[in-house]
């Protein structure tokens, strides 16, 4: 099965803005091992989109489209996929409850622009979009699967990656098990070289994908091989394992400090913000002080990185350092890190994250 990208938008046409969905995409579906064909792009005129997916079709198997799914004029691509498959488009009430749901969280009024939002092409399967208004959807015509998804890389990348990737594996590899792991702290070739060499005796596909700093590995293999690649390959990432493959260290965390309830207070001297950015939200917010002014009885100093801030050369190695103390505990640890760029600040905010998950679990016991 071969997959074609489309993105459409006069400000991708003309270099207003730069095609970050398809290079993220593409990327992903080389991963899964999807034969990859022509990636085009064209304006927002509705007879352009039409005429390169027409083409297109006549090429691939899989067709994604990116872009048009707005409330305005010139948002036509889903008219143009109707044209192609030779139909008229309906209204979802599934679609316009959810945008009379998003309009009225945003105090805005539905407006005729808004409705077009939820015209898609009879038997179209909804694609739940809770980054914005333009549900995404995907739809078989001609033994084509047609994927329609927003613009925005906000919105479009968490779709994809969560609905339409997921669909892939499934219908591009129906005879295959689909295993992963996510390491972290190994440079992506040396981790893939590691696993290539492991079952290059075996009847499997191997796939990487950088996801800073972690990489996703990927064995595809027959049912029958798959316990024999997992007693293969467990051992090479068990060094470098700090997250599950469903939810990096510092999602877990969040989900942790929510769980335990546990009110917590963060000094962070070293990541400049970052880690804040990754595990402050709404939801935590009152349980999680960061640079507070009254520590909580669990409390955090993190230091370090000074080969980072003091902008000295890479290549190198630097520290991650954290201090705790709680109501009948106190005490320290440091994690050196290799510090090959400066990246390196994403790096030490989710080794921290693993640590903090791990020493919460074990104080919170002892202040309770």
């Amino acid at each position: 099965m071969t997959a074609a990208l489309l993105a459409t938008g006069d400000e991708i046409v003309i270099g207003d803005t730069l095609n970050t969905n398809g290079q993220q995409i593409a990327h992903a579906l080389h991963a899964e091992g999807l034969a990859l064909g022509l990636h085009m792009t064209c304006g927002d005129d509705e007879t352009q989109i039409y005429q390169s997916l027409s083409y297109l079709a006549s090429q691939h198997d899989i067709i994604l489209i990116t872009g048009g799914l707005g409330p305005t004029s010139d948002d036509r691509t889903r008219y143009a996929l109707a044209r192609l498959m030779g139909v008229g488009l309906e209204k979802f009430p599934e679609a316009l409850e959810h945008i009379q749901k998003r309009l009225r969280h945003s105090a805005l009024s539905l407006s005729t622009g808004n409705q077009q939002q939820a015209l898609f092409p009879p038997g179209a399967t909804l694609l739940p979009n809770p980054n914005g208004t333009a549900m995404g959807c995907y739809c078989y015509w001609q033994n084509k699967l047609l994927i329609l998804l927003p613009g925005p890389p906000r919105e479009c990348l968490p779709m994809f990656n969560q609905h339409v990737l997921p669909l892939l594996q499934t219908s591009a590899h129906t005879d295959k098990t689909l295993l992963k792991w996510r390491v972290f702290g190994v440079a992506e070739s040396q981790i893939a070289q590691q696993i290539d060499e492991a079952v290059q005796a075996l009847d499997c596909e191997t796939g990487y994908r950088l996801e800073t700093p972690y990489v996703e590995c990927k064995v595809r293999c027959r049912e029958s091989l798959v316990e024999k690649v997992r007693d293969i390959i467990e051992p090479i990432v068990a060094p470098h394992t700090i997250a599950t493959t469903e939810k990096k260290a510092s999602e877990a965390l969040c989900d942790l400090i929510i769980a335990r309830n546990v009110h917590l207070s963060i000094q962070d001297d070293a990541t400049g913000g970052v880690l804040q950015r990754l595990l402050q939200q709404p939801e935590n917010y009152p349980l999680l002080a960061f640079n507070s002014q009254t520590p909580q009885p669990l409390h955090f100093h993190i230091t370090g990185l000074e080969e980072y801030w003091h902008q000295q050369d890479t290549g190198t190695t630097t520290e991650v350092r954290i201090a705790y103390t709680s109501a009948k505990r106190q005490g320290q640890e440091c994690r050196e890190l290799p510090y090959r760029s400066p990246l390196v600040v994403h790096i030490a905010a989710e080794w921290l994250s693993f640590r903090l998950f791990h020493l919460i679990n074990e104080l919170h016991e002892v202040v309770t």
